[in-house]
């Protein structure tokens, strides 16, 4: 969506930084920005645009940004993991800027390519590589969901490959993190997240009674499966929504293993087995997806 972006003038000011921010890039409602703080450290600036409520329907999406965010940021200060990104300098607040009102805070600025790099990479990442981000992935559900939320939108982009060992992989953007057993305000539609790794069941009506890990794991099944083949199984090229979501439902990825023969072969069934259409088919629990990972050797 076109919205308009905050001028970096604009943003020092309001915010009192020690220099101009660095406009970065837009994404959905929200424009992210390069800042130093006041230690001259590199940190994330993210502005999300409120539109004006002037109607009952500009109110409800004012109203679920502003929820969103919210809840990105407190799942963020209960840090329940390592591998998420961490909230900055500057807190949540309310901004006018440019004659349009704003959510700002900041989280750590990370260092590192974006996992959407890594597909079809030369040489391919390595069976090392892909377990510790399969690891990581699996870790971070589970972490996630011991605080009562989902992420609904692991996807490569998401994704950062840092190179330091103690936070190999670093996963981004909970901004539109699920509560469980929470309230969700909600436009009507299908649910907010990336089409290309939406598990099948949140494509059909009665989405809302079949959130749960399994749709993560789903997402973190097919970001692995992707990274590693070079190739996305329902969506290998452009086309249109419609198509995608048809061939997330009906169509029968090629078996990992066919695309990477180094690989362990119980690996990429466990892989398949993450990206299976019913969540029944799935893990039941994620523990029993860390104990069939254990079994594979290094």
């Amino acid at each position: 969506m076109q919205f308009p972006i905050p001028r970096v003038q604009d943003m020092q000011q309001a915010l009192g930084l020690p220099s101009l921010p660095v406009f970065i890039k837009p994404g959905g409602f929200k424009a992210v920005y390069r800042m130093q703080n006041a230690r001259g450290e590199n940190e994330a600036l993210k502005a999300i645009f409120l539109p004006t409520a002037t109607t009952d329907e500009e109110t409800l999406v004012r109203d679920q940004l502003v929820a969103r965010a919210k809840r990105e940021i407190a799942a963020l200060q209960a840090r329940p993991s390592q591998h998420l990104v961490t909230l900055g300098s500057v807190p949540a607040q309310m901004h006018h800027l440019g004659g349009y009102d704003y959510l700002v805070y900041s989280e750590e600025f990370l260092q590192g390519d974006p996992l959407d790099r890594w597909v079809g990479r030369q040489p391919p990442p390595t069976f090392a590589e892909i377990r510790t981000l399969f690891q990581t992935l699996i870790g971070l559900i589970r972490d996630l969901s011991q605080i009562g939320y989902l992420h609904r939108d692991i996807k490569p982009d998401n994704v950062i490959a840092t190179g330091l060992p103690e936070r190999p992989f670093v996963l981004l953007d909970l901004g539109i993190a699920y509560k469980m057993h929470g309230t969700e305000l909600t436009q009507g539609g299908g649910p907010p997240g990336t089409l290309r790794y939406m598990a099948p069941e949140l494509l059909k009506p009665d989405y809302k009674d079949n959130m749960d890990f399994r749709c993560d794991l789903y997402a973190a099944g097919l970001t692995v499966y992707v990274v590693a083949s070079g190739t996305h199984p329902f969506a290998p090229r452009p086309e249109s929504q419609y198509a995608t979501a048809y061939r997330i439902i009906h169509s029968t990825p090629q078996p990992l293993a066919s695309y990477r023969g180094d690989f362990p072969s119980a690996f990429c069934s466990i892989i398949d087995r993450c990206i299976r259409k019913r969540p029944a088919l799935r893990y039941a629990r994620l523990e029993l997806v860390e104990e069939d990972l254990g079994k594979v050797a290094p």
